[in-house]
């Protein structure tokens, strides 16, 4: 009986034991959950980091230079310095165009 008692013991111990593993194992769990969803969301993070860090290169690429600016500049003046020729050719032809409907 009494090494009946002994086993009952020991394996009342190592019950125990065993028993506080698993808690140990189940509080690592939620833990282990925890820095699963942390670590998630850190990769979506990066994901829309590196779609920014695209559009941006994107944009720089795009960025006009100097003398792609001083060139528009440049067709512009040369537009607003025609306008008055232009304007006179239409003139000369709405005139023409009446005097010959008249006529």
């Amino acid at each position: 009986m009494e090494k009946f008692m002994n086993v009952l013991m020991e394996v009342k111990v190592s019950l125990a034991e065993q028993s506080g593993k698993l808690d140990n194992l189940l509080d690592m769990k939620e833990k282990i959950n925890e820095t699963y969803d942390i670590a998630k969301g850190a990769r979506n993070k990066n994901k829309e980091l590196e779609k920014d860090i695209q559009e941006l290169k994107e944009s720089i690429e795009k960025k006009a230079d100097v003398e792609d600016v001083k060139k528009e500049v440049k067709r512009r003046e040369d537009l607003l310095t025609n306008v008055p020729a232009w304007g006179a050719v239409l003139i000369s032809l709405a005139g023409f165009l009446i005097n010959y409907l008249i006529n």
